[in-house]
């Protein structure tokens, strides 16, 4: 499947500065929000496991781990483990190490969830 047949399609738009700052439309999955985002926050939301992870970290306030995930979206535990490692990398995600395990929790000060306006629950 290419990007156009998912609705991906990205946009060259110019930026106040006459620089050129590629946009993406919101997926159709995502309910709510800017409609054209920013390549990180396309990140946390261009795959459908990874808005799914988003959603569960958003209804967590403690936190949940990666087994945890794991069950609650069905996906192997290095699928889970390469989602957060993007979410982390746009800074979505905080990371609270409790002996051999991770907690993970959702920035919700991220520019994803405060600019960006993508729900999270």
């Amino acid at each position: 499947m290419n990007k156009k047949s998912l609705g991906t399609e990205d946009k060259t738009t110019e930026s106040a500065h006459g620089k050129e700052k590629k946009t993406y439309p919101r997926p159709s999955w995502v309910k709510s929000g800017e409609e054209e985002l920013c390549p990180d926050c396309f990140k946390v939301v261009g795959d459908r496991s990874r808005y799914n992870l988003v959603c569960m970290l958003g209804k967590s306030k403690e936190g949940i781990t990666v087994g945890q995930l794991t069950k609650m979206v069905k996906l192997t535990q290095p699928t889970v483990t390469h989602h957060l490692q993007v979410l982390k990398s746009v800074d979505a995600v905080e990371i609270e190490p409790r002996g051999r395990e991770r907690v993970y929790r959702l920035n919700r000060d991220a520019h994803c969830f405060e600019e960006c306006q993508i729900p999270y629950q």
